[in-house]
């Protein structure tokens, strides 16, 4: 992708604070009586912002979902009782809303038959789908959460996280923050305000202190916010050692490290589950420094194989690899192997056999089925990721860091 494509996609994620991630659908679809070992189909609907505010980040969900889905069926596709099936895809629009989200997910649910759904990131989306899956004892696979009950927990036993979320993000942030700079004893947290900041606010408050660091306020801010110099100004003015931001997309991200080092602010900043790459392209070099986050540079040093042999498909089809394409791939690939081990295109067996799994193949590598004592459900996939360094406008990919939730 030519740079200027490049920043002019991530320019579009100025004005789209916290969004959703895409929602996919997968709807199980048996083909005509095969003959033999003709393979049947797997319809996989892909329910993603493919227009609306959301349209910049779930677009390359969708493409991850695409890629996907041509690996796994160059491989074989799928196998449930000695039967193939490949998969297809089947792409709606929730135009960026929660209305939206409803009648989509509706339609793939009652109209398409839909038994399994993955996707979604936003609080009130993820809940507003809910509505519609849980009833229906339909299963899904978040692509994120942020640690509100009502979004994910016990009172949603059909719902998984099929990636790290807000709290494995500030899990492996925290740690890494306290470990590289041991002067740090303090901390103010920016969290957009999506009706997540009761819940994720004390989750983050907690994980801190057991680090040893003292929580000097926590910053909000909406999701129609385009000027995030306030943001930064009130941040900086709690004196914390370090600024954590909890949350958000490489344009907000990338405004607040910008506002903060023009004000003179010097200190670390901390994110996460957003690649520096795109973080700078928005701050730009002289603002990109002394920035700590975790994301994927596709052909870095020392990546799983994976990454880099679907990070050369994603440059080959669509000219870039982003870390957003890899979640389109991780959710799809993690329900693939939750069918696989029940056997059964049955949810509720799905559901089942998928609490009894301890590890769970990611495109990180290895990951595991965690939550249990911090959500109230073992349904979330913990993965390692890779952490990041900005330092004057240069990236370096530090380490790779296992994340487990308990």
């Amino acid at each position: 992708m030519k740079a200027t494509n490049l920043l002019r996609v991530l320019q579009r994620f100025l004005l789209v604070p916290m969004l959703g991630v895409a929602l996919f659908s997968m709807s199980l679809v048996a083909s005509p009586a095969a003959m033999g070992d003709e393979p049947k189909t797997l319809e996989i609907g892909v329910l993603g912002a493919l227009t609306g505010f959301g349209s910049a980040a779930e677009t390359l969900i969708v493409q991850g979902t695409e890629v996907a889905k041509d690996w796994l069926n160059e491989q074989g596709g799928i196998a449930v009782n000695n039967q193939k099936y490949l998969i297809k895809l089947v792409i709606e629009d929730t135009k960026s809303t929660a209305t939206g989200t409803v009648a989509a997910a509706t339609k793939l649910v009652y109209d398409d038959k839909v038994k399994f759904i993955v996707g979604l990131v936003v609080p009130y989306m993820v809940e507003a789908g809910g509505t519609v899956t849980e009833p229906a004892e339909v299963l899904r696979v978040l692509a994120y959460n942020c640690a509100m009950p009502s979004e994910y927990g016990p009172k949603t036993p059909y719902t998984f996280v099929g990636e790290n979320a807000s709290v494995e993000g500030a899990i492996a942030s925290l740690s890494y923050l306290v470990e590289s700079h041991p002067e740090v004893k303090s901390v103010v947290f920016i969290i957009p305000d999506d009706g997540s900041i009761p819940f994720l606010g004390e989750t983050v408050k907690k994980l801190a202190e057991e680090r040893d660091l003292t929580v000097k306020g926590i910053i909000g801010w909406t999701h129609d916010t385009v000027d995030f110099t306030p943001i930064a100004a009130k941040a900086i003015a709690r004196d914390a050692d370090a600024i954590h931001m909890t949350n958000g997309w490489p344009g907000p991200l990338g405004s607040i490290l910008k506002a903060a080092r023009e004000a003179g602010y010097t200190k670390p900043i901390v994110a996460f589950n957003n690649p520096a790459p795109d973080v700078t392209m928005v701050a730009g070099k002289a603002a990109s420094t002394n920035f700590i986050t975790n994301g994927i540079i596709w052909d870095a040093e020392g990546n799983p194989p994976m990454i880099k042999e679907l990070g050369a498909r994603f440059v080959k089809k669509y000219g870039n690899a982003f870390y957003y394409h890899f979640c389109g791939v991780n959710i799809l690939y993690h329900l693939v192997q939750a069918i696989e081990k029940a056997q059964s295109l049955d949810p509720k067996v799905v559901k089942t056999q998928w609490e009894e799994m301890d590890t769970i193949e990611t495109v990180y590598g290895t990951g595991r089925m965690c939550g249990e004592k911090t959500y109230g459900i073992k349904h979330t996939v913990c993965h390692p990721v890779a952490i990041q360094v900005l330092e004057d406008g240069q990236v370096t990919q530090v380490k790779w860091v296992d994340v487990y939730t308990p």
